[in-house]
Protein backbone atom coordinates (compact mmCIF):
# COMPACT_ATOMS: atom_id res chain seq x y z
CA UNK A 1 0.00 0.00 0.00
CA UNK A 2 1.39 3.63 -1.33
CA UNK A 3 1.47 6.37 1.36
CA UNK A 4 -0.65 8.70 0.13
CA UNK A 5 1.05 11.78 0.37
CA UNK A 6 4.33 10.12 -0.83
CA UNK A 7 2.31 9.24 -3.79
CA UNK A 8 1.59 12.55 -4.77
CA UNK A 9 4.31 13.73 -4.33
CA UNK A 10 6.22 10.72 -6.36
CA UNK A 11 3.12 11.70 -8.89
CA UNK A 12 3.95 15.40 -9.70
CA UNK A 13 8.36 14.19 -9.93
CA UNK A 14 7.34 11.81 -12.94
CA UNK A 15 8.64 14.55 -15.09
CA UNK A 16 11.33 15.58 -12.69
CA UNK A 17 15.13 15.16 -14.52
CA UNK A 18 17.93 13.99 -11.93
CA UNK A 19 20.47 16.92 -11.76
CA UNK A 20 23.41 14.66 -13.71
CA UNK A 21 23.50 12.49 -16.60
CA UNK A 22 21.16 12.44 -19.96
CA UNK A 23 17.20 12.70 -19.39
CA UNK A 24 15.75 9.75 -20.56
CA UNK A 25 12.03 8.95 -21.82
CA UNK A 26 10.46 6.54 -19.69
CA UNK A 27 7.41 6.06 -21.62
CA UNK A 28 8.56 3.62 -23.90
CA UNK A 29 9.79 1.05 -21.50
CA UNK A 30 7.05 -1.50 -20.76
CA UNK A 31 6.63 -0.32 -16.49
CA UNK A 32 3.31 -0.76 -16.46
CA UNK A 33 2.30 -4.05 -17.82
CA UNK A 34 5.65 -6.33 -17.15
CA UNK A 35 5.50 -10.18 -18.32
CA UNK A 36 6.04 -12.40 -15.43
CA UNK A 37 8.43 -15.03 -15.60
CA UNK A 38 7.42 -17.60 -13.32
CA UNK A 39 10.19 -18.51 -10.61
CA UNK A 40 10.29 -22.41 -11.76
CA UNK A 41 11.81 -21.52 -14.87
CA UNK A 42 14.52 -19.22 -13.71
CA UNK A 43 17.42 -21.60 -13.82
CA UNK A 44 16.39 -23.26 -17.08
CA UNK A 45 16.96 -20.79 -18.92
CA UNK A 46 20.04 -19.88 -21.36
CA UNK A 47 19.41 -16.05 -21.14
CA UNK A 48 19.99 -15.91 -17.56
CA UNK A 49 22.72 -18.36 -18.05
CA UNK A 50 24.08 -15.77 -20.23
CA UNK A 51 23.49 -12.70 -17.68
CA UNK A 52 24.90 -14.32 -14.76
CA UNK A 53 28.02 -15.80 -16.75
CA UNK A 54 29.17 -12.53 -18.26
CA UNK A 55 29.36 -11.41 -14.23
CA UNK A 56 31.48 -14.21 -13.81
CA UNK A 57 28.90 -15.57 -11.56
CA UNK A 58 29.04 -19.52 -11.97
CA UNK A 59 25.90 -21.59 -11.40
CA UNK A 60 26.37 -22.61 -8.42
CA UNK A 61 26.80 -19.07 -7.09
CA UNK A 62 23.69 -18.19 -8.96
CA UNK A 63 21.79 -21.50 -6.99
CA UNK A 64 23.24 -20.16 -3.70
CA UNK A 65 22.54 -16.82 -3.75
CA UNK A 66 20.70 -15.52 -1.04
CA UNK A 67 18.21 -13.39 -3.75
CA UNK A 68 17.64 -14.14 -7.77
CA UNK A 69 15.46 -11.47 -9.60
CA UNK A 70 14.96 -12.46 -13.04
CA UNK A 71 13.25 -9.75 -14.64
CA UNK A 72 9.99 -9.39 -11.98
CA UNK A 73 10.11 -13.09 -10.79
CA UNK A 74 11.81 -13.82 -7.36
CA UNK A 75 13.80 -17.06 -6.32
CA UNK A 76 14.89 -17.60 -3.07
CA UNK A 77 17.42 -20.34 -2.12
CA UNK A 78 18.38 -22.81 0.97
CA UNK A 79 20.94 -20.35 1.99
CA UNK A 80 17.72 -18.19 2.84
CA UNK A 81 16.64 -21.01 5.80
CA UNK A 82 20.35 -21.21 6.89
CA UNK A 83 20.74 -17.67 7.69
CA UNK A 84 17.36 -17.48 9.53
CA UNK A 85 18.97 -19.91 11.71
CA UNK A 86 21.29 -17.56 13.40
CA UNK A 87 18.29 -14.52 12.69
CA UNK A 88 19.41 -13.34 9.59
CA UNK A 89 16.49 -12.48 6.73
CA UNK A 90 16.56 -12.34 3.52
CA UNK A 91 13.14 -12.00 1.47
CA UNK A 92 11.58 -9.76 -0.98
CA UNK A 93 11.45 -6.21 0.12
CA UNK A 94 7.63 -6.16 -0.89
CA UNK A 95 7.17 -9.63 1.40
CA UNK A 96 9.41 -7.78 4.68
CA UNK A 97 7.15 -4.80 4.01
CA UNK A 98 4.21 -7.10 4.96
CA UNK A 99 5.69 -9.19 7.76
CA UNK A 100 8.74 -6.97 9.64
CA UNK A 101 7.92 -3.82 11.57
CA UNK A 102 11.82 -3.60 10.88
CA UNK A 103 10.85 -3.02 7.06
CA UNK A 104 7.96 -0.42 7.42
CA UNK A 105 9.94 1.15 9.97
CA UNK A 106 13.10 2.28 7.55
CA UNK A 107 11.44 1.97 4.19
CA UNK A 108 12.02 5.36 1.83
CA UNK A 109 13.34 6.91 5.25
CA UNK A 110 16.72 7.89 3.51
CA UNK A 111 15.03 8.16 -0.15
CA UNK A 112 12.52 10.21 -1.01
CA UNK A 113 9.94 9.33 -3.47
CA UNK A 114 10.05 13.07 -5.70
CA UNK A 115 13.55 12.54 -5.57
CA UNK A 116 13.56 12.32 -9.83
CA UNK A 117 11.68 10.63 -11.85
CA UNK A 118 13.57 7.66 -11.97
CA UNK A 119 13.17 7.15 -8.09
CA UNK A 120 9.20 8.47 -8.72
CA UNK A 121 9.05 5.38 -11.16
CA UNK A 122 10.47 2.78 -8.85
CA UNK A 123 7.91 4.23 -6.14
CA UNK A 124 4.42 4.06 -7.92
CA UNK A 125 5.32 1.44 -10.50
CA UNK A 126 7.94 -0.74 -8.69
CA UNK A 127 5.93 -2.90 -6.75
CA UNK A 128 8.66 -3.21 -3.81
CA UNK A 129 10.53 -5.23 -5.92
CA UNK A 130 14.22 -6.03 -4.66
CA UNK A 131 15.95 -7.43 -2.18
CA UNK A 132 15.35 -6.92 1.91
CA UNK A 133 18.37 -7.84 3.98
CA UNK A 134 18.56 -7.68 8.17
CA UNK A 135 21.74 -8.89 10.38
CA UNK A 136 20.35 -8.68 13.90
CA UNK A 137 22.56 -7.39 16.28
CA UNK A 138 26.02 -9.12 16.85
CA UNK A 139 25.30 -11.55 14.12
CA UNK A 140 28.49 -11.62 11.96
CA UNK A 141 27.75 -13.17 8.46
CA UNK A 142 31.08 -13.99 7.52
CA UNK A 143 30.01 -15.78 4.23
CA UNK A 144 28.69 -13.10 1.26
CA UNK A 145 25.73 -13.20 1.21
CA UNK A 146 25.12 -13.24 -2.96
CA UNK A 147 22.09 -11.43 -5.11
CA UNK A 148 21.72 -11.79 -8.61
CA UNK A 149 19.71 -8.94 -10.51
CA UNK A 150 19.15 -9.88 -13.71
CA UNK A 151 17.12 -8.76 -16.82
CA UNK A 152 16.13 -11.50 -19.67
CA UNK A 153 14.46 -9.59 -22.44
CA UNK A 154 14.59 -6.54 -24.01
CA UNK A 155 12.36 -3.32 -23.34
CA UNK A 156 11.63 -3.75 -19.61
CA UNK A 157 11.74 -1.75 -16.57
CA UNK A 158 13.29 -3.45 -14.18
CA UNK A 159 11.87 -1.06 -11.19
CA UNK A 160 13.74 -2.45 -7.78
CA UNK A 161 13.35 -1.05 -3.94
CA UNK A 162 16.15 -3.09 -2.06
CA UNK A 163 17.09 -2.42 1.71
CA UNK A 164 19.80 -3.58 4.05
CA UNK A 165 19.85 -3.52 7.80
CA UNK A 166 22.57 -4.44 9.75
CA UNK A 167 21.94 -3.90 13.22
CA UNK A 168 24.39 -2.97 15.93
CA UNK A 169 27.85 -4.74 16.23
CA UNK A 170 26.57 -7.02 13.15
CA UNK A 171 28.40 -7.73 10.40
CA UNK A 172 27.46 -8.46 6.80
CA UNK A 173 29.35 -8.92 3.27
CA UNK A 174 27.10 -8.40 0.24
CA UNK A 175 27.70 -8.83 -3.01
CA UNK A 176 24.92 -7.73 -5.91
CA UNK A 177 25.23 -8.53 -9.28
CA UNK A 178 23.19 -6.72 -11.94
CA UNK A 179 23.25 -7.72 -15.77
CA UNK A 180 21.17 -8.31 -18.59
CA UNK A 181 21.14 -10.59 -21.69
CA UNK A 182 22.38 -9.52 -24.82
CA UNK A 183 25.22 -7.29 -25.53
CA UNK A 184 22.03 -5.42 -27.64
CA UNK A 185 19.26 -5.35 -26.06
CA UNK A 186 17.61 -2.17 -24.79
CA UNK A 187 15.82 -2.10 -20.89
CA UNK A 188 15.55 0.31 -17.49
CA UNK A 189 17.13 -0.48 -14.53
CA UNK A 190 16.22 1.65 -11.35
CA UNK A 191 17.49 0.20 -8.08
CA UNK A 192 16.36 2.55 -5.77
CA UNK A 193 18.86 1.25 -2.59
CA UNK A 194 18.30 2.25 1.23
CA UNK A 195 21.32 0.79 3.48
CA UNK A 196 21.74 1.18 7.41
CA UNK A 197 24.82 0.28 8.98
CA UNK A 198 24.20 0.50 12.82
CA UNK A 199 26.66 1.27 16.09
CA UNK A 200 29.70 -0.40 15.68
CA UNK A 201 28.20 -2.58 12.94
CA UNK A 202 30.12 -3.33 9.65
CA UNK A 203 28.86 -3.54 5.66
CA UNK A 204 30.81 -4.51 3.17
CA UNK A 205 29.11 -4.42 -0.25
CA UNK A 206 30.28 -4.88 -3.86
CA UNK A 207 28.22 -4.59 -7.14
CA UNK A 208 29.26 -5.52 -9.94
CA UNK A 209 27.61 -4.49 -13.17
CA UNK A 210 27.66 -6.32 -16.76
CA UNK A 211 24.84 -4.27 -18.95
CA UNK A 212 24.44 -3.85 -22.68
CA UNK A 213 25.32 -0.90 -25.42
CA UNK A 214 21.15 -0.42 -25.21
CA UNK A 215 20.60 -0.85 -21.44
CA UNK A 216 19.77 2.18 -19.51
CA UNK A 217 20.52 2.42 -15.91
CA UNK A 218 19.77 4.97 -12.75
CA UNK A 219 21.42 3.28 -9.24
CA UNK A 220 19.95 5.71 -6.42
CA UNK A 221 21.97 4.71 -3.35
CA UNK A 222 21.73 6.61 -0.10
CA UNK A 223 23.63 4.81 3.23
CA UNK A 224 23.36 6.01 6.68
CA UNK A 225 26.29 4.39 9.37
CA UNK A 226 25.66 4.97 12.77
CA UNK A 227 28.34 5.96 15.42
CA UNK A 228 31.75 3.53 14.98
CA UNK A 229 30.30 1.78 12.34
CA UNK A 230 32.18 1.15 8.90
CA UNK A 231 30.52 0.77 5.32
CA UNK A 232 32.69 -0.13 2.65
CA UNK A 233 31.57 -0.35 -1.07
CA UNK A 234 33.04 -1.65 -4.32
CA UNK A 235 31.34 -0.89 -7.60
CA UNK A 236 32.68 -2.00 -11.26
CA UNK A 237 31.17 -1.63 -14.60
CA UNK A 238 32.89 -3.41 -17.29
CA UNK A 239 30.43 -3.21 -20.20
CA UNK A 240 28.84 -0.71 -22.79
CA UNK A 241 25.67 0.74 -21.83
CA UNK A 242 23.72 3.40 -23.23
CA UNK A 243 23.68 5.71 -19.83
CA UNK A 244 24.34 5.17 -16.32
CA UNK A 245 24.16 7.38 -13.97
CA UNK A 246 24.37 6.75 -10.76
CA UNK A 247 25.73 8.82 -6.69
CA UNK A 248 25.52 7.60 -3.70
CA UNK A 249 25.07 9.10 -0.77
CA UNK A 250 26.62 7.88 2.90
CA UNK A 251 25.95 9.74 5.78
CA UNK A 252 28.79 9.36 8.85
CA UNK A 253 27.52 9.11 12.21
CA UNK A 254 30.35 10.36 15.47
CA UNK A 255 33.62 7.80 15.05
CA UNK A 256 32.14 6.40 11.65
CA UNK A 257 33.98 5.60 8.54
CA UNK A 258 33.67 4.59 5.05
CA UNK A 259 35.65 3.49 1.93
CA UNK A 260 34.16 4.38 -1.37
CA UNK A 261 35.81 2.37 -4.52
CA UNK A 262 34.75 2.23 -8.32
CA UNK A 263 36.23 1.11 -11.12
CA UNK A 264 34.28 2.39 -14.19
CA UNK A 265 35.33 0.88 -17.73
CA UNK A 266 33.63 2.89 -20.29
CA UNK A 267 33.22 1.40 -24.14
CA UNK A 268 31.66 2.13 -27.15
CA UNK A 269 29.14 5.40 -27.16
CA UNK A 270 28.05 4.62 -23.43
CA UNK A 271 27.89 7.57 -21.00
CA UNK A 272 29.09 6.88 -17.65
CA UNK A 273 27.80 9.41 -15.23
CA UNK A 274 28.99 7.94 -11.74
CA UNK A 275 30.05 9.51 -8.09
CA UNK A 276 30.14 8.87 -4.59
CA UNK A 277 29.16 11.66 -2.11
CA UNK A 278 30.02 11.39 1.93
CA UNK A 279 28.97 14.24 4.47
CA UNK A 280 30.55 14.14 7.66
CA UNK A 281 27.82 14.15 10.14
CA UNK A 282 29.59 13.46 13.18
CA UNK A 283 33.04 13.85 15.18
CA UNK A 284 35.63 11.44 14.50
CA UNK A 285 34.18 10.47 11.48
CA UNK A 286 36.25 9.53 8.21
CA UNK A 287 35.97 9.06 4.54
CA UNK A 288 38.17 8.18 1.49
CA UNK A 289 36.52 8.34 -2.34
CA UNK A 290 38.49 6.07 -4.75
CA UNK A 291 38.22 5.87 -8.86
CA UNK A 292 39.76 4.18 -11.75
CA UNK A 293 38.42 5.45 -15.02
CA UNK A 294 38.95 4.50 -17.82
CA UNK A 295 37.37 5.52 -21.53
CA UNK A 296 37.95 3.21 -25.28
CA UNK A 297 36.30 3.79 -28.31
CA UNK A 298 33.75 6.98 -27.91
CA UNK A 299 32.09 6.52 -24.37
CA UNK A 300 32.34 9.67 -22.12
CA UNK A 301 33.26 8.81 -18.51
CA UNK A 302 32.36 11.50 -16.24
CA UNK A 303 33.54 11.06 -12.60
CA UNK A 304 32.00 12.74 -9.43
CA UNK A 305 32.87 12.99 -5.89
CA UNK A 306 32.32 14.75 -2.68
CA UNK A 307 32.93 15.16 0.56
CA UNK A 308 31.25 17.44 3.09
CA UNK A 309 32.80 18.08 6.62
CA UNK A 310 29.62 19.03 8.78
CA UNK A 311 31.70 18.02 11.86
CA UNK A 312 35.42 17.98 13.27
CA UNK A 313 37.91 16.99 13.93
CA UNK A 314 37.39 14.17 10.71
CA UNK A 315 39.28 13.59 7.92
CA UNK A 316 38.37 12.54 4.15
CA UNK A 317 40.13 12.45 0.90
CA UNK A 318 39.47 11.93 -2.76
CA UNK A 319 41.31 10.44 -5.49
CA UNK A 320 40.50 10.07 -9.20
CA UNK A 321 41.99 8.97 -11.51
CA UNK A 322 41.76 8.43 -15.45
CA UNK A 323 43.09 6.71 -18.33
CA UNK A 324 42.13 7.21 -21.78
CA UNK A 325 42.66 4.40 -24.68
CA UNK A 326 41.02 6.58 -27.39
CA UNK A 327 41.60 9.66 -29.64
CA UNK A 328 37.74 9.87 -29.18
CA UNK A 329 37.20 8.91 -25.67
CA UNK A 330 36.45 11.47 -22.81
CA UNK A 331 37.09 11.73 -19.24
CA UNK A 332 36.05 14.40 -16.75
CA UNK A 333 36.58 14.35 -13.48
CA UNK A 334 34.75 16.60 -10.73
CA UNK A 335 36.13 16.33 -7.01
CA UNK A 336 34.63 18.83 -4.82
CA UNK A 337 35.65 19.57 -1.01
CA UNK A 338 33.15 21.07 0.80
CA UNK A 339 34.41 22.41 4.60
CA UNK A 340 31.73 23.40 7.03
CA UNK A 341 33.84 22.92 9.90
CA UNK A 342 37.61 24.45 10.58
CA UNK A 343 38.31 20.97 12.19
CA UNK A 344 37.09 19.11 8.97
CA UNK A 345 40.42 17.72 7.12
CA UNK A 346 39.48 17.32 3.91
CA UNK A 347 42.16 16.42 0.88
CA UNK A 348 41.60 15.18 -3.07
CA UNK A 349 43.89 14.42 -5.98
CA UNK A 350 42.95 13.75 -9.58
CA UNK A 351 45.08 12.80 -12.90
CA UNK A 352 44.05 12.17 -16.53
CA UNK A 353 46.23 10.80 -19.02
CA UNK A 354 47.15 7.89 -21.65
CA UNK A 355 49.54 4.89 -21.27
CA UNK A 356 52.86 5.83 -21.63
CA UNK A 357 55.04 5.10 -24.96
CA UNK A 358 58.09 4.18 -22.48
CA UNK A 359 55.09 2.36 -20.40
CA UNK A 360 54.88 -0.16 -23.33
CA UNK A 361 58.45 0.18 -24.54
CA UNK A 362 60.36 -0.85 -21.25
CA UNK A 363 57.33 -4.17 -21.21
CA UNK A 364 57.92 -4.97 -25.02
CA UNK A 365 61.73 -5.16 -24.29
CA UNK A 366 60.98 -7.48 -21.16
CA UNK A 367 59.23 -9.94 -24.37
CA UNK A 368 55.62 -9.16 -23.87
CA UNK A 369 53.78 -8.67 -26.85
CA UNK A 370 52.02 -4.94 -26.75
CA UNK A 371 48.35 -6.15 -26.51
CA UNK A 372 50.47 -8.22 -23.41
CA UNK A 373 51.57 -4.64 -22.28
CA UNK A 374 49.06 -2.72 -22.62
CA UNK A 375 46.91 -5.28 -20.10
CA UNK A 376 49.74 -5.12 -17.66
CA UNK A 377 49.73 -1.86 -17.41
CA UNK A 378 45.79 -1.37 -17.23
CA UNK A 379 45.96 -4.34 -14.58
CA UNK A 380 48.04 -2.08 -12.74
CA UNK A 381 46.15 1.47 -13.23
CA UNK A 382 43.13 -0.92 -12.17
CA UNK A 383 44.38 -2.19 -8.76
CA UNK A 384 43.11 -0.35 -5.78
CA UNK A 385 44.01 -1.65 -2.28
CA UNK A 386 40.90 -2.55 -0.34
CA UNK A 387 41.84 -4.36 2.64
CA UNK A 388 38.43 -4.71 3.82
CA UNK A 389 36.97 -6.84 1.25
CA UNK A 390 36.85 -10.36 2.15
CA UNK A 391 38.66 -12.79 0.46
CA UNK A 392 36.00 -14.61 -1.58
CA UNK A 393 34.39 -11.12 -2.45
CA UNK A 394 38.02 -10.02 -3.48
CA UNK A 395 38.30 -13.20 -5.50
CA UNK A 396 35.16 -11.81 -7.69
CA UNK A 397 36.39 -8.43 -7.99
CA UNK A 398 40.06 -9.60 -9.42
CA UNK A 399 38.23 -11.49 -11.71
CA UNK A 400 36.73 -8.73 -13.08
CA UNK A 401 40.18 -6.39 -12.95
CA UNK A 402 41.53 -9.56 -15.05
CA UNK A 403 38.75 -9.07 -17.43
CA UNK A 404 38.75 -5.73 -18.10
CA UNK A 405 42.24 -5.51 -18.59
CA UNK A 406 42.43 -8.01 -21.00
CA UNK A 407 39.17 -6.11 -22.93
CA UNK A 408 40.79 -2.49 -22.60
CA UNK A 409 43.88 -3.13 -24.73
CA UNK A 410 41.70 -2.67 -27.97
Amino acid sequence: MLNKNMAEAARKALSKPAPYGPDVDLSKYDVLNPRRIEPTEILEQERVRDASGRLGFTPEIVRKAGYVQVDEAYLASALVESLRKQGVFVMSTAEALRKLDIAREVAWTLIRPDTDKYVATAYLYGKEQGYFIYVPPGVKVRTPIYTCLLITRGMTAQLLHNIIYVADGAEANVVTGCSIAGLHAEALHIGVSEFFVGKGAKLTFAMIHAWSKGAVVRPRTAVRVAEGGRYVSYYMIYSAVHSLQSYPKVTLGRNASTSLYSIISGEGEGIYDVGSSATLAGPGSSAEIISRNLAKDKSRVVARAEIVGESGPSKGHIECMGLILSDTAYISTVPLLDSRNPEATLTHEAAIGKIGEDQLTYLMSKGFSEEEARALIIRGFLSVEAPDLPPQVKLSVDRVTELISSKGHG
